[in-house]
């Protein structure tokens, strides 16, 4: 290997090390020799595959969707299975996920958008974290709206209050994953939750 040239380095398990620091740490409880120690790479080989650190995180949340987050939302569609029991297949599967001792507790979103409150992000990231959001809104929004068109749904809310009201629980149970709370508890939270539909 000649002077100067760097080692060659998997850049998705280097995204993962990181997603998963800025996950446990947060944002400004990260540091540039955080990220470069966990992801086995020296800061200009950061740099030039992810640019800087505002770049990585955006990169790192992005990340955490794709690979955390959007694989529960297809129990909400599985066939011949009342509404009731994909909601609670769903949040199951989140609940499973936010208390998996191999992962740093909670999620990255809701941490995130805890820190963006409070304008300690840079503006990149803030925007990333407020389209996450919005985006899973909608595709509730969306999803309550179908189920309403096939009279799926038992409740008189507006399918724009039950995204809201099952974003919210999301939330709850992530911060509640986050402090400790035992996967059982979390699922009775969640069996008791679902009962409005």
């Amino acid at each position: 290997m000649s002077a100067g040239r760097q080692r060659e380095f998997d850049k998705d398990l280097a995204l993962d090390n990181a997603m998963e620091l800025f996950w446990r740490d947060g944002y400004n409880g990260t540091s540039l020799s955080d990220l470069t120690s966990a992801m086995g790479i020296n800061k200009p080989s950061l740099y030039a595959a992810f640019g800087n650190k505002e770049s990585l995180f955006v990169s790192a949340l992005n990340q955490y969707v794709v690979k955390h987050g959007s694989p529960h939302f297809n129990l909400l569609f599985v066939a011949d299975t009342n509404l009731k029991q994909r909601l609670t297949n769903y949040l199951k599967s989140i609940a499973k996920m936010l208390a998996d001792p191999k992962l740093p507790g909670g999620c990255f979103v809701t941490t995130s958008t805890c820190e963006a409150g409070s304008h300690s992000l840079p503006e990149d990231a803030v925007i990333t974290i407020k389209k996450i959001n919005k985006a899973t809104t909608k595709a509730f929004i969306d999803f309550f709206v179908n189920e309403e068109q096939q009279d799926n749904l038992t409740s008189t809310s507006s399918a724009e209050v039950l995204a809201n009201y099952f974003l919210t629980l999301q939330y709850g149970l992530a911060v509640m994953a986050r402090n400790g709370t035992k996967r059982s508890t979390l699922d009775k939270v969640i069996e008791h939750s679902v009962s409005i539909f």
